[in-house]
């Protein structure tokens, strides 16, 4: 018989960690939302689209560029922006950062996920809240207290504060997750009637308030209609976290309007965002936690850095660690 493992979380990491490990072992996903993706998650309303997460991936290291250009042939991925400016209160400038390929999931952002997730067990709008222990493994139960199965490994991909939530006090990755930090983000999406030339698809913006600005429309495989999805700062968001969303939107658009001029404040649509874990500030520093004894770890991207390839990474990693466990079974 296998070895079962249930992995929590749905994001790049876990669907990374699964599909390594589907071959030789019996691997369920459980995602508390009813999409995947994680923090490549896009929201659809009235006809507008809008990536409300992570905005882009790169693709440094060969085994993950392999991975994203795969994707691409297979019309899960594309390419955007053609170029990313700078945004100030005196005006657009190019950008100082080196260029490079930048993908982005297709026809949404978490249409790379989609993807990468074909043909794994994954249990959606499944929310794990507790694990205990159970003969040789782990009884997984949900938020409302329902018996999601019996495992012999669990490993948590949701981010370090939830991880800590989950895993029992004898876990000895507990020092290492409380080390981490992480910042938030607030998101806000506007949609319009008329189209708007800004003279940019993508800019990052410096502003107290403000980091980045994205035309949804110019990426390939988006609807036409005029939508943008604009990022705080994550330094802001953390000061303004349990702020009413209503004057976060507010101000978020009065910055706005000092950079563009424009008063979005009775667009078509408008929404805001909370990411309350967006940006990982300090990283664990090793690629995974795992203990052993238990047969519970963790990954994702808070274990080596701020990028989708980290969540990636962190995975593999684990993944080649188990997998040898597996074979030694």
């Amino acid at each position: 018989m296998k070895t079962s493992i249930a992995i929590i979380g749905a994001g790049i990491a876990g669907i990374t960690l699964a599909r390594a490990l589907a071959p030789s072992a019996d691997v369920t996903i459980f995602e508390k939302s009813r999409g995947l993706g994680g923090r490549m998650a896009n929201r659809r309303r009235e006809d507008f689209a809008f990536d409300h997460g992570a905005q882009y991936f790169t693709a440094r290291s060969p085994a993950f560029r392999s991975v994203a250009e795969d994707a691409v042939q297979a019309g899960h991925a594309g390419t955007w922006p053609r170029a990313v400016l700078t945004l100030t209160e005196t005006g657009l400038a190019p950008d100082s950062r080196p260029a490079e390929r930048r993908y982005i999931g297709l026809p949404g952002m978490s249409g790379f996920a989609n993807g990468m997730a074909e043909g794994l067990h994954i249990r959606k709008e499944a929310a794990v809240a507790a694990l205990e222990p159970a003969k040789d493994g782990w009884s997984v139960t949900d938020s409302e207290g329902q018996d999601l199965g019996r495992f012999d490994v669990v490993i948590s991909t949701a981010p370090a504060p939830q991880t800590i939530r989950l895993m029992p006090e004898a876990f000895s990755g507990h020092a290492a997750m409380k080390t981490v930090k992480l910042s938030g983000c607030f998101t806000l999406m506007i949609g319009l009637d008329a189209s708007l030339d800004l003279g940019f698809e993508a800019a990052r913006i410096e502003d107290d308030v403000l980091s980045w600005i994205a035309i949804e429309a110019s990426k390939p495989g988006r609807p036409e209609r005029m939508a943008l999805t604009i990022h705080s700062r994550n330094d802001w968001a953390e000061a303004n976290l349990e702020r009413d969303r209503s004057e976060v939107q507010t101000e978020m658009l009065a910055a706005l309007k000092r950079l563009l001029g424009y008063d979005f404040s009775n667009a078509t649509w408008l929404d805001l965002h909370r990411w309350r874990y967006a940006n990982v500030e300090k990283a664990v520093g090793e690629p995974f936690l795992f203990d052993d004894a238990l047969g519970l770890g963790a990954c994702g991207d808070w274990c080596l850095g701020n990028r989708v390839e980290a969540a990636v990474g962190s995975a593999t990693a684990l993944s080649e660690l188990l997998t040898k466990r597996l074979q030694g079974a």
